[in-house]
């Protein structure tokens, strides 16, 4: 997406931290009834329909969801539910069951989200009717008030494509006094696999949590988290492994055909990764969502990868058990002779759904060590240097200058002074700056200013207003 370097970028401070606690559920409805007033000619009864306003509150990165009751408490003898707008809001997605239960979700990851700002406040509201008890037509809203905090990043969302090392998308992990972001990731096909990288300065334990309680994947069973020890996996040409499956005669062993196989399932079950291997977890077996790792001293590169896991060839537990290759068997003539041809195969226990981890160390933040290759920032000429930023899959250089001065909470202006697109192939780099064109987020992990101060700087690029808005400027340690 080459548009976000061909375009003047603003953005704007965020100067304070404000905090919103809760998320209030609230109901008011006029109980009709049928009038007994008459008329000339005779009498008449007028029936009036119950109206029900109900309200919830969702904050942006705090609190994703609210669930309540679209009945108000009611109890329809014969509840008819009518939803009169679609579910799909501009920041978040309405779930009805027939019941009348709902369940609002905020989507953190869309631009409009990421955009409220300290102090703002957008709402959503759902029109519907239902048929109460008394076979009144009841007329109701269900007003959702969407609150911004862009003090805190609730999520970032993984960088596709990042189906290799090479592109593997950079975490920054948190630390003991300030937890990890939740990373959200989606595996487009069952054989897709999510690559991610992160650093440690040693001396520490990092905790990985994959799909923890109160996340939207904790129930799923469809996602696997694998931790390799960068150096090995790269040293033992690891990620070009194969496995072979088999096409042969059962009564003579005679192989007719071979398929080689990469699924990193199926690798981790045939030993591949011993060597490499620094952990995994497998909701597949136990119940476990989370893995401690203790590093030694001195600095240390991981990968971690994300796939689904395969189904076992015989029954039992959540994905089976035995073997991660099946098979097929197929009767066939042979001459005089039946002979039974056996196919090995691989079914994938997969979800397309979105899957969501944390990474927290204990010691102290490898950003804070000041790399050779880092983004500055001149205070007295304002003018900040990005010498490599990932877009898409190429590398740019990149120069902004602020345009003005600022007080208070004014918008903050840079302008850009130069880029230029590097013949420079890309590598895995975990302080390599980012544009994540999935939400619109310009990730600069070590921003060092001329001061010798450093930060981890988080942009929401806006297409609409070509403006980057800065979500966060966190002090590193």
């Amino acid at each position: 997406m080459n548009k976000l370097i061909d375009i003047s970028i603003y953005i704007i401070i965020v100067l304070a931290v404000l905090a919103f606690t809760g998320a209030a559920t609230a109901a008011t409805i006029d109980t009709g009834s049928p009038g007994s007033g008459g008329t000339s000619g005779g009498g008449s009864t007028d029936t009036k329909k119950d109206t029900l306003e109900l309200v919830a509150t969702v904050i942006k990165n705090e609190k994703p969801e609210v669930r309540g009751d679209l009945y108000g408490g009611a109890d329809p003898t014969n509840p008819s539910l009518k939803l009169l707008d679609s579910p799909v809001g501009n920041y978040g997605y309405l779930d009805i069951s027939a019941d009348g239960q709902f369940r609002y979700y905020i989507k953190n990851d869309l631009p409009q989200v990421q955009a409220l700002g300290l102090n703002e406040l957008a709402t959503e509201t759902f029109r519907y009717q239902f048929t109460d008890s008394n076979e009144f037509t009841v007329s109701a809203t269900l007003t959702i008030y969407v609150l911004g905090n862009p003090s805190v990043s609730y999520d970032n969302v993984e960088i596709e494509f990042n189906n290799t090392t090479t592109s593997a998308s950079p975490l920054h992990a948190g630390s003991s006094s300030d937890l990890g972001q939740y990373m959200r990731g989606q595996l487009i096909t069952s054989s897709d696999r999510d690559w991610f990288e992160f650093n440690s300065l040693g001396n520490e334990i990092v905790s990985l949590e994959l799909c923890p309680e109160g996340s939207q994947c904790f129930d799923e069973k469809n996602w696997v988290m694998y931790v390799f020890d960068a150096e090995k996996f790269n040293k033992q040409h690891i990620e070009s492994k194969t496995y072979q499956l088999r096409r042969y005669v059962r009564e003579t062993g005679e192989i007719l055909e071979t398929d080689n196989a990469d699924h990193m399932y199926l690798l981790l079950n045939k030993g591949i990764f011993d060597n490499s291997l620094v952990g995994v977890i497998d909701p597949c077996f136990g119940d476990r969502r989370t893995l401690d790792i203790g590093v030694g001293a001195g600095g240390k590169t991981f990968y971690v990868a994300i796939t689904s896991p395969l189904v076992r060839k015989d029954s039992g537990g959540p994905c089976g058990s035995g073997d991660v290759i099946r098979e097929e068997e197929i009767k066939v003539l042979a001459g005089d002779n039946r002979v039974t041809i056996i196919q090995e195969y691989l079914t994938a226990y997969y979800s397309d759904d979105q899957y969501s981890f944390r990474i927290t160390r204990t010691g102290a933040d490898p950003f804070a060590v000041i790399q050779p290759m880092n983004s500055t920032f001149d205070s007295t000429g304002r003018v900040a240097n990005v010498p490599q930023i990932r877009i898409n899959n190429q590398l740019y250089s990149l120069n902004f200058k602020q345009l003005n001065a600022v007080s208070n909470n004014d918008p903050m202006t840079f302008g850009i002074q130069s880029y230029e697109l590097l013949d420079t192939p890309l590598v895995s780099n975990s302080y390599l700056p980012t544009f994540n064109p999935a939400n619109n987020i310009v990730r600069i992990p070590q921003l060092v200013l001329d001061t010798g101060a450093a930060y981890t700087v988080e942009l929401l690029y806006q297409p609409l207003s070509n403006t980057l808005q800065l979500l966060r400027a966190d002090p590193l340690n």
